[in-house]
């Protein structure tokens, strides 16, 4: 366990590890025990009345040659005398040694009076969560949306998801990199150009001009998939293919008309990424890799690296049950793969990266695993940790995918414009007169975001998402706006009451705020379960959990008539909830709002 987490559990850690070195040293053979092995085993009774951390001592029975029962019974006498002589300084209580189990019960006094004070002072949000050894310099690619197609709620899952992923690994301590990697070279470029020189006559739009661009895209795949005339086809494959000829030329009227319309949908994307408070560090391109992804190969063939099958070139990788992948096919063009290993080239360029961690959906598992094994044998020992962090699809409220294609996922554009209006509504109608015009549209769009934010991070990449817009605007149950209206509801208390005369001496008199306040120190060790494991679902489950404690502190702790240190610590766990909750909300990439 890091020691700069929860100083309850750290002290847990740290007293169990001596403790169980004491008993060994009664022991012939005297076996090590380590205090990541003891971090790994501590966990959380069944109900908070038997303690606030658990140690089951029954796999230490055969290295210590005791009982379970005997082991715990021994740790707790010693942790005990350890724990009266610490005083002011000791989070433990005592611990009881029950069943083989040892229960530790917190000092909630002094646990409180470090913990409070040092949320307080926003100390506890500063510290890095890793030990320097285990923080790197990592490249998160996320967003990865196609010019000349329709951006809709499907492709927010992606953009959500690795955002929220990149403040987790931040705030643990990592160095991050944010990269895009628009898709804005290909064969369905190639198509909606074709389909606009020669079936809309050239004819530009001069409004709404990304979203043009999704109708186009929908538009010629469906004229394409209409022609049934076998010459038909094989002209208009022809006239795409020439079209693809020019792009790749970069130069001709052909070429000019896909940089205007490529100019469109790159400024739709800064638009969304800017409301949805996502920013990048590098932009790669795919346009960029396509030439000198094919020469790499080329290189490295010559090289005697990849080999030839049938024509294509790749490399045989079915030793590690990976097929064999192909990198450029017989006729010389190349694939996804082809570019994917020029891109990775350019991301290990920097050797300082440690590992690359790439977020695309599920359906790309096996081309990530190729990817990574091929470019481990090229000499990027950075490879091997990398990571292709999938997610699962978006559907419709009745279960359809989401696509591009078929134009059934609600573009982002107008999502916004929907859902600001919807909460205004629904939720801010009675502020008008009140609050200022500007207030209410800026509260609309922070709920927005975290009605969006939430419900697709609430969730693991491993489970489809339907997109269920009425649901996840809720201000109660498991959603965004419940968790930003209990953050309101923090600051609209702290507000109204004053603190009373006296210093931040802890008092507590209830199960309910001792339970509150162990919840809160637990914040910096979910944060880094979620960083080892990418996962911002650990992050939401936490926020709601501690909501669910708050407002039952809130209903059975009342703050306002309470008197002296008892009103003033109440009002401490009421800050520290605050900014708990602010701070966890952020790792999901969405506001908190003083008031709504």
């Amino acid at each position: 366990m890091e020691k700069h987490q929860d100083t309850f559990l750290t002290q847990v850690v740290e007293r169990a590890t001596s403790a169980a070195q004491v008993v060994a040293q009664t022991l012939a053979g005297q076996p090590e025990v380590r205090s990541e092995e003891i971090a790994a085993l501590v966990t959380t009774p069944p109900e908070f009345k038997f303690g606030q951390a658990a140690l089951p001592c029954h796999s230490f029975a055969r290295k210590f040659r005791l009982a379970p029962v005997k082991i715990a019974e021994e740790m707790a006498k010693q942790i005990n005398e350890w724990a009266q002589a610490s005083g002011a300084n000791a989070h433990i209580a005592r611990v009881e040694a029950v069943n083989g189990y040892l229960n530790f019960h917190c000092n909630f006094k002094n646990y409180g009076q470090h913990l409070l004070a040092d949320i307080h002072s926003g100390e506890y949000f500063q510290r890095p969560l890793l030990e320097p050894a285990r923080r790197e310099k990592i490249l998160l690619e996320y967003a990865q949306p196609n010019t000349h197609k329709a951006l809709h709620v499907g492709h927010l899952r992606n953009m959500v998801f690795g955002d929220s992923v990149a403040r987790i690994l931040e705030y643990a301590g990592h160095e991050v990199v944010r990269a895009t990697y628009p898709g804005d070279m290909g064969a369905h470029i190639a198509k909606s150009i074709w389909f606009i020189q020669t079936r809309l006559g050239g004819k530009l739009p001069t409004e709404r001009q990304a979203d043009w661009l999704g109708e186009v895209y929908a538009q010629s795949d469906d004229y394409v998939k209409s022609i049934t005339d076998l010459g038909e086809q094989a002209k208009i494959k022809a006239e795409i293919g020439s079209v693809l000829k020019d792009l790749h030329s970069h130069q001709g009227p052909t070429y000019e008309l896909y940089k205007t319309t490529r100019e469109w949908s790159l400024a739709q994307q800064k638009r969304i990424y800017a409301w949805l408070g996502m920013t990048f560090d590098i932009w790669y391109f795919e346009s960029e890799c396509d030439e000198p992804s094919r020469d790499l190969v080329l290189k490295k063939f010559e090289e005697g690296f990849f080999q030839k099958s049938e024509g294509a070139i790749g490399l045989d990788l079915s030793q590690w049950n990976l097929g064999f992948a192909m990198f450029l096919k017989s006729d010389g063009n190349g694939l996804y793969l082809t570019k994917d290993l020029e891109l990775i080239r350019r991301k290990f360029a920097d050797p300082k990266v440690a590992r690359s961690i790439v977020v695309v959906d599920a359906r790309q598992r096996l081309h990530f695993q190729q990817l990574f094994k091929t470019a481990e044998l090229m000499g990027y020992p950075q490879a091997a940790k990398s990571v292709h962090l999938s997610y699962e699809s978006v559907t419709t409220a009745d279960g359809v995918p989401c696509s591009s294609r078929n134009l059934n996922g609600i573009l982002l554009e107008d999502l916004r414009k929907v859902i600001e209006d919807k909460v205004i509504l629904d939720h801010l109608h009675a502020y008008h007169g009140q609050w200022s015009e500007a207030e209410i549209r800026q509260v609309a769009e922070k709920v927005t975001l975290g009605a969006l934010k939430y419900g697709f991070l609430r969730v693991d990449g491993n489970s489809v998402i339907k997109f269920m817009l009425d649901e996840w605007l809720k201000l109660e149950g498991d959603t965004g706006p419940y968790l930003q209206y209990v953050h309101a509801r923090c600051k609209s208390l702290l507000e109204k009451v004053e603190r009373a005369d006296g210093g931040r001496e802890v008092v507590f008199e209830t199960p309910f705020e001792e339970e509150l306040l162990v919840h809160l120190g637990r914040f910096n060790q979910v944060a880094l379960q979620a960083a080892d494991g990418y996962r911002p679902a650990v992050i939401s489950a936490y926020l709601h959990e501690l909501c669910r404690l708050y407002n039952r502190f809130y209903k059975e702790c009342p703050v306002k008539t309470a008197e002296g240190a008892l009103r003033n610590s109440r009002l401490a766990l009421v800050e520290a909830s605050s900014a708990v909750l602010r701070t966890g909300l952020e790792l999901l990439g969405i506001p908190a709002p003083d008031r709504m």
